[in-house]
């Protein structure tokens, strides 16, 4: 017999998995609580329960997502003895995660509107930009690369996939994936100490 704790997160997951189905399909906008309560058979009381308001729910599949993807790219990624090549590889496991229109469209295209710029980058900062950072961190301690600051090479970094992922959203501009993960990868590697 499930506890209390447990039914609560299993009510919690119900929520976020139909929510995240509806605002990938048709949008903030057009997904309506109503839509979310009969698919899942829940009351309203439950979803308030969980959560102030749809914007809320919106945050909780937001960081659902953004976790998921970060840990696909932290599990594909090719792992070597080159902390930079560490950090090229996880990038590019992270675009082929976020490659997928439904989850694109939830990180890159949603979040900002909904969540409004200012949370969406402090909810980025607590996950992937640490993640970012600390690789980066890495490479410049192994002497691998040089940047001065580890903050804004991060922040341009991270802004570099997202436009990247953008464009395969949008197919605006066109480019294959391979020429796209070139891209990535000779950007990255401009950092690269000479030697």
């Amino acid at each position: 017999m499930a506890t209390q704790a447990e039914r609560r997160a299993a009510t919690r997951a119900k929520l976020i998995n139909t929510a995240r189905e509806h605002f990938s399909r048709d949008g903030y906008e057009k997904t309506h609580t109503n839509d979310i309560l009969k698919y899942t058979g829940l009351s309203r009381g439950a979803l308030y329960h969980h959560f102030q308001n749809k914007q809320d729910l919106f945050e909780a599949v937001f960081i659902d997502i953004s976790n998921e993807s970060i840990e696909y790219a932290v599990k594909h990624g090719k792992k070597s003895e080159s902390s930079l090549e560490n950090l090229i590889s996880a990038c590019l496991a992270w675009l082929r995660a976020v490659r997928r229109p439904e989850v694109a469209s939830i990180l890159l295209s949603q979040a900002p509107r909904v969540l409004g710029w200012a949370r969406a980058r402090e909810l980025e900062d607590s996950s992937s930009f640490s993640l970012m950072k600390l690789s980066l961190d890495r490479a410049v301690a192994a002497g691998e690369l040089w940047v001065p600051s580890v903050e804004l090479a991060a922040r341009l970094i991270n802004s570099m996939l997202a436009e990247a992922a953008l464009a395969m959203l949008h197919g605006k501009p066109v480019t294959s994936v391979a020429k796209q993960e070139a891209a990535v990868r000779q950007f990255i590697e401009g950092l690269r100490l000479s030697t």
